[in-house]
């Protein structure tokens, strides 16, 4: 189910109780956060690092402040059982994501995330997926490993046209690094307003008249009843000859079939971090197209990524006192 009824704050609740409030981690490795989480001052914490310690911690703790961070090993449901927790006051997304989290009482609880906080990091992936793919250096890679020496011509980025789809953080990162680049870049929000880093803004009816002049498409828009497969057959045949598409959004918001069909058609490559299923199976055509450059749904993730987010939540935390 996609949360949520009610706004995500951008604020902590403020919490007045007497004695410390009782705090929970979920997160697979604990000891990457709980130093900097330990200089919340009236927090009492403990950890669960699995998802089979998340009921028993609840019980045990009977937190009213949780700081989640889902990993591979620590999956959504788990954490959506912490939110739904009864004492539970504060939930604080560690990510952007909250779409594995199930519907919740904005009256009861108030749930925060940590938007924006790698969108940098995120950009620079989606940028170095697009240098690989849009220079041919994917190519090379591949004579490279059959020791071919094939000399090639590559059609520049600049003056090229980029359609951001979806202009939050980390959409308006994208983009200033794409007209650092030379591109053109066009944006679609929701609310069509004009933003920095873009040339032109639209709302979402006008994205079929853009993808025509879409010489890339760049997908960052959160998973909601709205965007799911919003990137299909029909907007994927709109693109031009030569096209590439990043996903770094959401797998079910870019139809795999639907791009398998155009690879053969109209677009030239595709750089996908996140996937319908997840992980991948192995029986997935995706890893095998010569004209895919995949990563494993890791395209933020700097090496001390826990630790920005337990900032982000000392920030918010310290805000509220």
């Amino acid at each position: 189910m996609t949360a949520a009824p009610g706004p995500v704050s951008d604020f902590a609740p403020s919490l007045v109780e007497e004695g410390p409030l009782r705090a929970l981690l979920l997160h697979s490795e604990p000891g990457e956060v709980l130093e900097a989480l330990h200089d919340c001052p009236g927090l009492e914490w403990a950890a669960a690092s699995e998802p089979d310690e998340v009921a028993r911690s609840l019980a045990e703790h009977d937190p009213q402040v949780v700081f989640s961070i889902k990993t591979a090993s620590f999956t959504g449901p788990s954490h959506g059982e912490a939110l739904g927790w009864k004492s539970v006051r504060w939930f604080h997304v560690g990510g952007s994501g909250r779409d594995h989290l199930p519907a919740w009482d904005p009256a009861r609880v108030t749930v925060t995330d940590s938007k924006g906080v790698l969108a940098p990091f995120l950009a620079e992936r989606a940028m170095a997926g697009l240098f690989a793919l849009g220079t041919g250096l994917v190519n090379h890679l591949r004579e490279q490993r059959e020791a071919r020496w094939s000399p090639t011509r590559f059609r520049p980025l600049a003056g090229r046209t980029m359609l951001v789809l979806g202009f939050g953080r980390t959409g308006v990162e994208v983009a200033k690094r794409a007209r650092a680049m030379g591109m053109g870049v066009l944006g679609v929000s929701r609310s069509g307003v004009a933003r920095e880093g873009a040339d032109e803004m639209h709302g979402p009816e006008a994205l079929h008249e853009l993808l025509p002049r879409a010489d890339v498409l760049s997908i960052h828009v959160p998973l909601t009843p709205e965007t799911r497969g919003r990137i299909g057959v029909e907007e994927l045949a709109l693109l031009p000859e030569g096209a590439l598409v990043l996903n770094a959004a959401r797998g079910a918001v870019l139809s795999e079939g639907g791009l398998l069909g155009a690879l053969e058609q109209n677009v030239a490559g595709a750089w996908l971090d996140v996937f319908e299923q997840e992980p991948l199976p192995e029986v997935n055509p995706l890893w095998h197209h010569p004209r895919i450059l995949l990563s494993p749904h890791c395209a933020d993730q700097v090496e001390d990524f826990p630790a920005r987010f337990a900032a982000r939540f000392r920030d918010l935390w310290l805000a509220s006192r």
